[in-house]
């Protein structure tokens, strides 16, 4: 039966879709070219009297009439159609000196006028713009000047004052926070809405998932040196993707401008949590044009080596429901307690090459870029359960990489009455990973640690209970219990084809625009393959045949004994009592006692004898759960305007149809017995996912005056479910309590009405000052469930359940209540130019968002139907309410610049408030959270006098206070983790050139 789950949103009016409709009919019909026979056209560029550079996002209009155009990214302007007449040609820049000029247009004739603008700086001065001041005057005026509602980190910050990895760059910006890593962002979420529902792309082409199971994207594999720019966009325009509830993050890579220009530098540094000076970094950027500046070829490339290594203390907690506190709250004990060192390197490298050819009437250009995140990671752990007293020990060893390629072809062509522009890109990411670990525990489940100093030890913090702990330490008592490989190896790749028409018009001197037609297709593939092998020495018949192998002759220096059989092998053959855990925790904890630290080389070697003797043994459900691969085929069609009305009311109206098909291939597993090999597994598809989807999106901008405007936004998004979460997988565990994890092919994708309002005051002496607010209402958000039910209806009579037992199912479904998202953001950016000698080269950005969400989470509770133990116990399903995860309520960010001479620094701080991490489906006290984050950075850099100036040192210092990753239980805060990364220093020199052609 075909799932036709894409549909049309019933709450869309239908006069709101027919305003668009009509608009857009409207002026298509208005498009032909009335003044065409009596009209000419003014061609031109903007560019820095003082030094030549082109001027991107320039505002020209001609005064008193609704023509006008933005400068494009290399200075350009065109407009069309204009009537024959005298007028003024005004061009304005933040931070440049406002110019009119007189201009005459002729029928029929095309005007080239080039315009050169001066800096406003403070009479008598010599004039300097500074990297950090155009770096913000080109944010600005690109912002500005936009035709919908974006926030931009300008080429010039990039370069000149660069962050760590292009996460951290964006994070910057307004509403936006970031997921970390080992101390580096890593994922982006846009106003407090989770990274799966953003878009990353590449010059406008969409970068593929690097997680397992959703569509988020890394960002911390980037190099921002590559970069000519950032851009992100939170309004929806017609012709955008969809699926960007949050927002659109594209990340810009340039193409050669004209002369010789290089840029190199080559940096140390230092960890110190593990107080090493083996972090390296090599970046390369150099490009030329030829061919009388036709053809253009730039390249750039990026090496570097950080060590990323943490101390991280965990903790679990119980509810204890005999005691309520005053305030309603159920309180926690202290359930357990894990310390684990991470010892983490993580390598990048990568490129781009880009080839451009400019033609008289437009250009081609051809965009290739790659990067690789290799990591090797090294994990020590020791957990306490109080409950039994429980202790156990684990490591890891682990290699991974994560790849992402593009490749696009683009090009943009003016025609007399239109222009066009097309893209045909393919883009590919794939993650591998080879995971090796050892459990150790106590033999036959006997107490492994005692707390003699403690009276309750459920009632101390983690640190106290770890300090008061002794664990057995007999050389029989502790046992390696399992051994395990875990592989992995997910691909995705998208072809993507699109075209686009815009055709100016202009109805009289005081309405004009043009009209975009467009359409897009893309075809997508992912393979998610993953490989579990393990080998149990205390449990099997096979783990104990291995055990005599290994100590009769495949391995017998190791030292196993008969007394190795059935309980597990001795724990200290495999221990390296020399492990150095270093300054753990940075000393604040009184941590120095880590229990077992175990010999990873040793692991890694049984494991490699298993598998060569044939008994590594293939779990299967950690075989085939996760495997599947998908294809979709989507068709994009849209048209949008946009209508000036004079100088001050701009209408921005689209609508885009989107159609839809998905096919799965995964596996439906069956595990009924106790040994890996009581399984059945077959392979199931689904192809009938498919449907269609419209969205109007209607954007206005007023401009009353010369230092003021404001933008509406109503528009429409859709999140698509996870790639996992729709997959027709199942798997079934009817050994013991029956338990069914399954994903949902019937699930309906979220859509979600978004509204914007943005104010804007700009002047050349206050900058930009940005105030707006939004909200957005999500119907269907899709959510993960456990539940236990006998009732087949629950999960579409997909499968049968057992009709005497419960059955524990895990999947996901569609929320019946609506999300909603509120917030407000507040933004200023300021240079202080005007002031007189040294008091000019100060560069300050201020922004603050506050941010509101509340969803539901479907959770179910049970009671006894009557008294005594044979009473049935019932089921109830219900909802509790929160905000979304990934959401902070608070986001600050601020930076403050100086430069004078050829000395630039900045400091920069950054604070995230709490993030809900996790839900608990009962209980509210155990929801975790993490904790506000503050973080201080600092960078600085020095041109030397040598080789004219094009030689500096730099000096980037990050986390500046040591500040580590907290996380917490409840709203008690009871601390669940705390993870160290230290600071790391760098210093570097750099060198940079540019040479004009003679």
């Amino acid at each position: 039966m075909e799932k036709n789950i894409y549909h049309f949103n019933n709450k869309i009016s239908k006069s709101y879709i027919s305003i668009c409709c009509f608009v857009l009919i409207a002026f298509f019909i208005g498009t032909q070219p009335i003044y065409a026979q009596g009209s000419g056209n003014i061609t031109g560029k903007v560019i820095d009297k003082s030094s030549g550079d082109e001027l991107p996002f320039a505002n020209v209009y001609l005064e008193g009439t609704s023509f006008g155009s933005a400068t494009d990214e290399e200075g350009k302007y065109i407009l069309h159609q204009i009537p024959a007449g005298n007028y003024n040609l005004i061009t304005a820049y933040i931070g440049y000196k406002e110019q009119s000029i007189p201009v005459i247009v002729v029928a029929g004739s095309d005007i080239e006028l080039d315009i050169k603008l001066d800096y406003a700086g403070v009479e008598g001065d010599v004039i300097t713009v500074t990297a950090q001041a155009s770096g913000q005057m080109g944010a600005i005026n690109q912002q500005l000047n936009s035709n919908t509602i974006t926030n931009v980190v300008s080429a010039d910050r990039i370069k000149d004052v660069p962050d760590g990895n292009a996460a951290e760059s964006v994070s910057r910006l307004p509403g936006m926070s970031l997921v970390r890593s080992g101390g580096e962002g890593q994922k982006v979420a846009v106003r407090g809405i989770s990274p799966k529902y953003n878009v990353m792309q590449v010059n406008g082409v969409r970068m593929q998932s690097t997680d397992r199971n959703d569509r988020s994207v890394d960002l911390n594999m980037i190099a921002p040196n590559i970069l000519s720019g950032i851009e992100v966009t939170k309004a929806l325009t017609a012709d955008m993707d969809a699926d960007a509830v949050g927002g659109t993050v594209n990340l810009k890579i340039g193409k050669a401008s004209e002369g010789l220009r290089g840029n190199f530098s080559l940096q140390g540094g230092y960890s110190s949590l593990s107080n090493t000076y083996e972090n390296y970094r090599a970046t390369g950027f150099l490009s030329n044009r030829f061919f009388n500046n036709k053809f253009g070829v730039q390249v750039s490339g990026f090496a570097d080596h950080f060590n990323r290594s943490s101390d991280v203390l965990s903790a679990g907690y119980a509810i204890n429901e005999i005691s309520v506190t005053e305030n309603g709250n159920i309180p926690l004990d202290l359930n357990s307690v894990n310390i684990n060192d991470r010892d983490t390197e993580r390598e990048r490298l990568g490129g781009s090459l880009v080839f451009d050819y400019q033609f008289k009437n437009g250009s081609l250009i051809m965009n290739n870029f790659i990067s690789k995140l290799a990591g090797q990671n090294v994990s020590q752990s020791n957990n306490l359960r109080i409950s039994g007293f429980e202790w156990t020990a684990g490591a890891s060893s682990s290699e991974s990489s994560n790849t992402v390629v593009s490749n696009a072809l683009q090009g943009e062509f003016d025609f007399p009455f239109f222009s066009m522009d097309f893209s045909f890109s393919n883009s590919i990411s794939g993650q591998l990973s080879e995971n090796t670990s050892m459990n150790i525990g106590i033999a036959q489940s006997a107490s492994g640690f005692t707390t003699p100093s403690l009276t309750d030890p459920s009632q101390v913090t983690p640190a106290e209970l770890l300090a008061a702990a002794v664990v057995v330490n007999g050389e029989n008592d502790k046992r390696a219990t399992r051994f395990q490989t875990l592989n992995r190896d997910v691909t995705e790749q998208a072809q993507e084809a699109a075209l686009n028409f815009n055709v100016p018009f202009s109805l009289s001197k005081n309405i004009s625009g043009k009209v975009k037609l467009g359409g897009k297709y893309v075809r997508n593939f992912r393979d998610n393959d993953e490989t579990q092998r393990q080998t149990d020495p205390d449990r099997d018949v096979q783990g104990e045949a291995f055990i005599i192998l290994v100590q009769d002759s495949l391995w017998p220096e190791l030292g196993i004994e008969n007394i190795d059989r059935g309980l597990g092998i001795r724990a200290f053959l495999f221990e390296e009592p020399s492990y150095e855990i270093g300054d753990f925790l940075s000393g604040d904890s009184g941590i120095d006692n880590f229990f077992y630290r175990a010999d990873i080389s040793k692991m890694i070697r049984y494991t490699e004898v298993a598998k060569q003797a044939d008994y590594y043994v293939l779990d299967i459900k950690e075989s085939t759960q996760y495997d599947y691969d998908y294809g979709r085929n989507l068709f994009a069609f849209y048209a949008s305007a946009e209508v000036n009305f004079g100088k001050y009311v701009t209408l921005f109206p689209g609508i885009r149809y989107e159609n839809f098909n998905f096919n799965y291939n995964a596996f439906d597993t069956e595990k009924f017995g106790p040994l890996l090999e009581n399984f059945s597994s077959e392979a199931i598809r689904d192809d009938n996912i498919k449907g269609t989807n419209w969205f109007p999106q209607l954007q206005l901008r007023v401009k009353p005056n010369d230092w003021f405007d404001i933008r509406f936004a109503k528009t429409k998004s859709i999140i698509y479910p996870d790639y996992r979460s729709i997959s027709p997988y199942r798997f079934y565990d009817s050994n013991g309590s029956p338990t069914m994890s399954l994903g949902n092919p019937s699930l309906q994708p979220a859509l979600s009405d978004n509204y914007d309002i943005y104010a804007s005051i700009f002047q050349n002496k206050l900058g930009l000052i940005t105030i707006g607010a939004f909200y957005k209402e999500i119907d269907n958000l899709i959510v993960s469930t456990s539940f236990r039910t006998k009732d087949a209806g629950t999960i579409d009579n997909r499968f049968e359940l057992s009709p005497t037992q419960q059955t524990v199912i895990n999947t996901w479904l569609n929320l019946d209540a609506t999300s909603t998202v509120r917030g407000i953001e507040l933004d200023w950016q300021h240079n202080t130019w005007y002031l007189p000698s040294f008091l000019k080269g100060i560069v300050l950005n201020v922004n603050y968002t506050k941010i509101q969400s509340q969803t539901a989470y479907p959770l179910q509770t049970s009671r006894r139907d009557g008294t005594g133990p044979f009473a049935p116990i019932i089921f109830i399903d219900t909802i509790r309410t929160g905000r979304m995860p990934d959401q902070p309520n608070d986001i600050f960010n601020f930076t403050i610049g100086y430069d004078i001479g050829g000395f630039s620094t900045r400091l920069s701080y950054v604070y995230t408030d709490n993030v809900l991490d996790g839900v608990n489906r009962t209980y509210d006290e155990l929801d975790s959270y993490t904790a506000a984050y503050k973080r201080w950075d600092f960078t600085a850099y020095q041109k030397l006098p040598w080789l004219e100036g094009r030689l500096q040192v730099y000096l980037n210092v990050n986390n500046l206070t040591n500040t580590p990753d907290r996380s917490f239980t409840s709203v008690l805060e009871k601390l669940s983790s705390l993870e160290y990364y230290g600071r790391t220093v760098d210093l570097g020199v750099r060198y940079s050139f540019h040479k004009l052609p003679e």
